[in-house]
């Protein structure tokens, strides 16, 4: 890391969705970055060192899971820690995200206490 700042990235194509990511994590200290589509956030983690991502899973063009699954296959992404924020709530999307390598699953709305520990966990390991 450099600077021992970590960067998080925000994936989410709401931009209100990543305000609201970006202010619950701006008392932290993270340098934020955020990314309204898949392939985007694909480009960003390619040119800059990313320590974590929080990534919806419901997005135009590449879904989440087509973010992770990309990241998975590529030596330089693979092991960076991916958590899912997103809007479906159903059991078998949690356990599909866990089985092809999340590191956490959160559903909105969110309990931003609870991602907030878990972000901070993941960041110090």
């Amino acid at each position: 890391m450099r600077n021992n700042i970590p960067n998080l990235l925000l994936v989410d194509d709401s931009s209100t969705n990543n305000l609201l990511l970006e202010s619950a994590f701006k008392s932290l200290n993270f340098k934020i970055i955020t990314a309204l589509s898949g392939e985007e956030a694909m480009v960003v983690m390619q040119k800059k060192e990313v320590n974590l991502v929080l990534l919806d899973i419901m997005m135009p063009g590449m879904s989440g899971y087509d973010v992770l699954d990309a990241m998975k296959k590529d030596e330089k992404l693979a092991k960076i820690p991916v958590i899912f924020v997103t809007a479906r709530n159903r059991f078998e999307e949690e356990q599909r995200a866990l089985e092809i390598g999340a590191a956490d699953y959160f559903e909105k709305p969110l309990k931003l206490d609870m991602l907030i520990k878990r972000v901070k966990e993941l960041m110090e390991a």
